[in-house]
């Protein structure tokens, strides 16, 4: 081996053994431990698509709103029992369907014999918001009462509207509360008569 070579090799050596008295020397290099990162799971939307139908007990208030023949009369306060279906849909946590309802009453204007407003038929469309087994939810759509008034009838037709919530047991059974409106009005013989129908529900039923 010529003397080049064998000084390079002497150079070398020379280098890894500083290098590793060095290192010894520092004393050991402490190694920082990385911080597992934990994405918690987005909460749980219940399930609230599908057919669904119930009952309801309503109290029933309210008064006319128009009357061109005469003074705007309160109706009596009333109660009543309905039944409703309906079919939800279902993106995320927005709840939105259509339902058929009806309530069962009759109930006189304040101080008007022979007078009546009776029953309501609605077509609502619905919209909430889901958080888990709760809901809350609007709706608005067509509505439809009979009138007696002044010995004439009146099909009253107009719209209603309001808010709600639900509450979803496990086994499918819901249970809620809800305010309503029916802005419904009719003209016979010249006179035009229009009343706000108000109810306070509770409805129970099943979603399926």
């Amino acid at each position: 081996m010529s003397i080049k070579k064998t000084l390079a090799f002497a150079a070398a050596g020379s280098m890894l053994a500083l290098g590793a008295t060095s290192a010894m020397a520092a004393g050991p290099v402490a190694v920082t431990p990385v911080e597992p990162v934990y994405t918690p799971a987005p909460a749980p939307v219940r399930d609230w698509s599908g057919a669904y139908g119930g009952l309801s007990f309503s109290g029933v208030s309210g008064g006319m709103n128009e009357n061109t023949g005469g003074a705007l009369l309160d109706l009596d306060s009333d109660t009543g029992l309905g039944l409703f279906a309906g079919y939800n849909w279902q993106s995320g946590n927005l709840v939105y369907g259509g339902e058929l309802a009806y309530t069962n009453f009759s109930t006189p204007f304040t101080g008007a014999a022979g007078s009546s407003v009776d029953d309501s038929l609605e077509l609502r469309a619905r919209v909430g918001y889901a958080m888990d087994n709760v809901l809350l939810y609007g709706f608005v759509g067509g509505a439809r009462s009979d009138a007696t008034f002044g010995g004439a009838n009146y099909d009253l037709t107009g719209v209603s509207y309001g808010l709600g919530a639900q509450y979803l047991f496990n086994n499918g059974a819901f249970a809620g509360l809800e305010l309503g409106r029916r802005d419904v009005s009719d003209t016979v013989g010249g006179n035009t008569i229009g009343a706000d129908i108000d109810t306070v529900s509770l409805r129970v039923g099943f979603q399926f």
